[in-house]
């Protein structure tokens, strides 16, 4: 799955420059053009298409090692003022309200029973039932909208700012998921949490239509792609994050792996440590049918992160 997430807006402690530059990177993160995008996983994605071994393409606007370090930095300093660690539940359930924003080009698009599949698999996912910890996450469909634009459906990266100001719903708890048709090899991409009170009207993930459970894109067809974008939007980052080198994807028990997972290897051990790559790890790059698990250390990250940027502030309607 891997190579499919990742939009974003900057805090809006950034300079408006740094936010502008975002905006940027992700127009040109467009598929079909990855040689313009300026990130570390693009460049590592073109490398490994060149030599053959990639399955799909990194996700647009992902951050660098620069802003991940900002994003784990402000998230300890959070934690730390006030006794804020402490104040984050070890148990318990955090219900995400769910928007999914079907886009379609006439007839061509996702039937609305592709949306419970997918709503049952992230729920299994992020409750263990393919394997790893139950994350205590939980996914409640509030309703699905439905859009006939055939800009908005074949182009939503070129489209993001019009089609999320015009369907968007509810604040920084509620995830909005939007189907549309992304270029070649990239599935999709996502917002972090960090990211919310800058650009609030961009949050969300946005996925491939053929990716949802019983899809017709080959390999990528368990639904896995959202699980993994949604990842990103409660906090996670990829398990190859600064690859070698700590602190890694800032989550203690995900071995370091020096560069994505491609297909669905028996093994891969691409870091000189005692530990084999998590190559079954959901927020990895392998394809659908070697994505099993979260682990407990990501589990709790998606519980701070959602403690500190996105809990929610009002009840539920």
């Amino acid at each position: 799955m891997a190579c499919l997430f990742t939009l974003s807006a900057l805090p809006s402690g950034s300079p408006p420059s740094a936010r502008a530059d975002a905006r940027s990177d992700r127009t040109a993160g467009r598929a079909g053009d990855p040689a313009e995008c300026v990130t570390d996983d693009w460049r590592r994605a073109a490398r490994s298409r060149r030599a053959g071994g990639l399955t799909h393409a990194a996700e647009p606007g992902a951050p660098g090692p620069d802003e991940t370090a900002r994003m784990s930095a402000d998230l300890r300093r959070r934690l730390g003022e006030e006794g804020g660690a402490s104040r984050v539940p070890a148990t318990g359930e955090i219900v995400v309200p769910l928007w999914v924003h079907v886009i379609k080009d006439g007839a061509l698009g996702l039937p609305d029973p592709g949306v419970k599949r997918q709503v049952d698999t992230l729920n299994a996912a992020y409750g263990g039932k393919m394997g790893g910890v139950d994350t205590g996450v939980r996914f409640v469909l509030q309703g699905i909208t439905h859009t006939d634009r055939r800009d908005w459906f074949r182009e939503p990266l070129a489209n993001e700012e019009a089609m999320k100001t015009a369907l968007r719903k509810g604040g920084a708890e509620t995830l909005n998921l939007y189907i549309a048709q992304l270029g070649e090899l990239v599935l999709g991409y996502a917002t972090y949490p960090y990211w919310y009170q800058g650009e609030p009207a961009m949050d969300g993930v946005v996925i491939d239509w053929r990716s949802v459970p019983g899809g017709p894109l080959r390999n990528f067809d368990k639904g896995y792609t959202a699980v993994h974008e949604i990842g990103h939007w409660l906090g996670l980052l990829h398990t190859f994050e600064n690859g070698c080198t700590p602190p890694g994807d800032a989550v203690d028990d995900t071995p370091p792996e020096s560069m994505p997972t491609t297909g669905c290897p028996p093994r891969k051990d691409s870091c000189p440590l005692p530990e084999e790559d998590p190559i079954h790890n959901f927020m990895d790059y392998a394809q659908d049918r070697c994505m099993t698990h979260f682990t407990a250390g990501q589990a709790l990250r998606m519980r701070q992160m959602w403690n500190v940027y996105r809990q929610q502030k009002v009840p539920l309607a």
